[in-house]
């Protein structure tokens, strides 16, 4: 019965996440593109790989009482608010208009992430050691 709560409990976390995360990206969404890039998205992703990375790092050293916390947050808000698919789509939809653009945001997306991934990574491991 517990374990049913618990899943409960974090599928409705996850939900409220997710309309949470969901919908801040849908207001930055409203932002006036500028450039032929769709540079919100990128950022979008950059800052959400980062949040997640954070996250994890942070959570890593602590005790498994902060799950739900995980689900919420990373599951729920980050994976609201982060696109893979709008990014995807809006590639195709560069390389329609010109395919070096569309490589570009492509290396610039996954190449931030990445460094995105390192930067998060230890800011969260400085976090919980400050939080010790």
């Amino acid at each position: 019965m517990q374990k049913q709560s618990r899943f409960l409990t974090e599928l409705i976390g996850v939900g409220i996440g997710g309309a949470i995360g969901g919908s801040v990206r849908y207001l930055l969404g409203l932002v006036p593109i500028i450039g032929a890039m769709p540079v919100m998205t990128m950022l979008i992703n950059w800052v959400g790989t980062f949040l997640l990375a954070s996250l994890g790092a942070y959570l890593a050293k602590r005790e498994s009482r902060l799950q739900p916390w995980q689900t919420f947050i990373g599951t729920g808000v980050i994976g609201g608010f982060t696109t893979f698919s709008t990014m995807i789509l809006q590639v195709n939809q560069q390389a329609l208009i010109s395919l070096t653009t569309a490589m570009i945001y492509v290396v610039l997306t996954i190449g931030g992430g990445l460094i995105m991934v390192k930067i998060g990574q230890k800011f969260g491991r400085k976090v919980s050691e400050v939080r010790s």
